[in-house]
C-alpha cells in the first residue's frame, strides 16, 4: 500500500488550517459552549494509514456515544492525519473530564488527543499529565529530555494500533457468529426456536464456543498483519480447535468456521497492513496448501468432510476458500438485497437462497445426494415465493429437516462469513479511499 510521507511544511500548513477552523467554529460562541478537536498522536512522517483511520473512527464513535449536544461538526481526512471538530452546547471543564477518561479507557486510546477549547481560544489542560507510551513516566518529561528515540516510539505506537485493529476485527467476527446463531428460523439448525436436527447442541453451547474462539480471531487478524503463511495460521487454528472442544465438552460447533473465518480475518489484517482485497489475500493464503490438503484427504480421510470429499468430490471449506469465497459473497449479496428492501428476516432469507445453491458437505454427510438435493429443491421453491410467505415456509421446512435429521451447517457457515464481510465493508468504508474533508 502506498505510504504518504508528510513534510514539515505540510504539517505546519495543517496546524494553521486547524487553528483557522477552530477560530471560525468558535466565532460567535458564548460562554456556555466549547469546541472539541480530535487528532491522533502519531510519531514520524507517516500520519495516516488504514489502522490510524480505524482507531480515529472508533474515537469519533466513542465521543458521540457520550451524548453531548452538538451544534456543528466537521471531519477532515488528509495525509497529515484525520481530524474531527465538534462545537458543543456544553460546559468545557465537564467535557474535558469525560474526554480524559476516554483517553485512558483502553491501550490504544492513549493515542487520542482530545483538545477542548473555550470561546476566546483558551485550551483546557488535563488534570493529570499524560504518561509516556514507553516507560509510563510523564510524557512531557520524556519529550523534553528526548529519552526515547523515534524508532522506539514508532514501534510502540504501531503495536498499539495493530493490537487495537486485531481486537476490533475479532469483535466483528464474534458478533457475526452471534448474528448467525440468533438468525431465526434456520431449518435444521440451532436457532432461537429450537435445536434443529441436533441433540447435542443448543444456543448456549454455541455462545460458549464463540467466546472461546475470540482470542483465536484476534491472533488470526494479527498474523495476517504480519503476512503469515498458511502453516502458521493452521497451527494457531489447531490450538483454537482444542480451545473450542474444551469449551463445548467435545462437541463440534465451529470447526469449519475456524478455518474459513481465520482465513478471512488474516486477509483483513493484511489489507490493513498493506492494502489490497481481503478476499484476494485470504484466497492466496488458502491456495498455498489447498491442493496438498485435498490430495492428503483423498488418500486418507480423517474427518466427516474428508469422507464426503472422497465419496462425492465436494471440496467444502477448502475449495470455497481457494476459489475466493464465492458462496459467502453470494450470501453477502443476498443479505444486502433483503436489508435494502427493509426485510426484518434478511438473514433467514439469505440463508435460504444459499441453501438452494450450495453443495453443503454437512448435508452430504448426513443425507447423501438425496438429502442435499431435497434441501436444495425445497429451499429453491421457498426462495421463489413472495417474501412475506417465506418465513412460514422456512418454519415448515425446519420441522421436516428435524424429522429427517438434516442440518445445512455449510450454509450456516456462509451466512456467518457474510455477516463478517458485511461488517468489514462498514469498518473499512473510509480506510482506503481518497482523502477528503466533510463538514456540516
Amino acid at each position: 500500500m502506498k505510504s504518504y510521507r508528510v513534510e514539515l511544511s505540510e504539517m505546519l500548513e495543517a496546524r494553521e488550517r486547524r487553528a483557522f477552523i477552530q477560530d471560525k467554529m468558535l466565532s460567535g460562541a458564548d460562554a456556555a459552549q466549547c469546541l472539541v478537536c480530535l487528532t491522533l498522536n502519531i510519531a514520524g512522517d507517516i500520519k495516516r494509514t488504514p489502522m490510524t483511520r480505524m482507531l480515529f473512527d472508533e474515537g469519533v464513535v466513542l465521543f458521540e456515544e457520550l451524548g453531548f449536544c452538538v451544534r456543528e461538526k466537521k471531519l477532515i481526512d488528509k495525509k497529515t492525519g484525520s481530524e474531527a471538530f465538534w462545537l458543543l452546547d456544553e460546559e468545557g471543564t465537564h467535557v474535558k473530564t469525560l474526554l480524559e477518561d476516554l483517553e485512558d479507557s483502553f491501550p490504544a486510546a492513549r493515542l487520542f488527543d482530545f483538545d477542548v477549547i473555550l470561546p476566546g481560544g483558551q485550551k483546557l489542560s488535563r488534570a493529570a499529565g499524560r504518561r509516556c507510551l514507553i516507560c509510563d513516566a510523564y510524557a512531557a518529561e520524556c519529550a523534553r529530555s528526548r529519552k526515547h528515540g523515534l524508532g522506539e516510539v514508532r514501534r510502540v505506537t504501531n503495536g498499539l494500533l495493530r493490537d487495537f485493529c486485531a481486537e476490533r476485527l475479532a469483535r466483528a467476527a464474534h458478533d457475526s457468529l452471534m448474528d448467525e446463531l440468533y438468525t431465526t428460523p434456520k431449518p435444521g439448525l440451532v436457532d432461537m426456536n429450537n435445536n434443529g436436527a441436533h441433540s447435542d447442541m443448543d444456543v448456549r453451547l454455541f455462545e460458549k464456543s464463540a467466546d472461546a474462539l475470540a482470542p483465536y480471531f484476534e491472533d488470526a487478524a494479527r498474523l495476517g498483519m504480519e503476512r503469515c503463511g498458511i502453516a502458521q495460521l493452521r497451527g494457531r487454528g489447531r490450538t483454537a480447535e482444542m480451545e473450542m472442544f474444551a469449551a463445548t465438552d467435545g462437541v463440534n460447533t465451529h470447526k469449519g468456521l475456524i478455518y474459513s473465518m481465520g482465513l478471512l480475518l488474516a486477509g483483513m489484517g493484511r489489507s490493513l497492513a498493506e492494502g489490497g482485497s481481503c478476499i484476494d489475500h485470504a484466497a492466496e493464503l488458502a491456495r498455498e496448501d489447498a491442493g496438498a490438503q485435498l490430495e492428503k484427504t483423498l488418500a486418507a480421510p480423517v474427518t466427516n468432510g474428508g469422507a464426503v470429499y472422497k465419496k462425492y468430490g465436494a471440496r467444502g471449506a477448502t475449495g470455497e476458500a481457494a476459489a475466493g469465497f464465492p458462496d459467502a459473497l453470494y450470501c453477502l449479496d443476498r443479505l444486502a438485497l433483503y436489508r435494502k428492501s427493509g426485510c426484518a428476516e434478511a438473514g433467514a432469507l439469505a440463508l435460504c437462497d444459499c441453501m438452494a445453491s450450495l453443495e453443503d458437505t454437512n448435508l452430504l454427510h448426513r443425507g447423501g445426494r438425496e438429502g442435499l438435493e431435497y434441501v436444495r429443491q425445497e429451499s429453491g421453491r421457498i426462495s421463489g415465493m413472495p417474501v412475506d410467505k417465506r418465513v412460514d415456509a422456512l418454519c415448515g421446512l425446519d420441522s421436516e429437516l428435524i424429522r429427517r435429521r438434516l442440518s445445512p451447517g455449510g450454509s450456516a457457515d456462509m451466512l456467518a462469513l457474510a455477516f463478517l464481510l458485511d461488517r468489514w465493508q462498514t469498518l473499512s468504508a473510509d480506510l482506503f479511499g481518497e482523502f477528503r474533508e466533510d463538514g456540516k
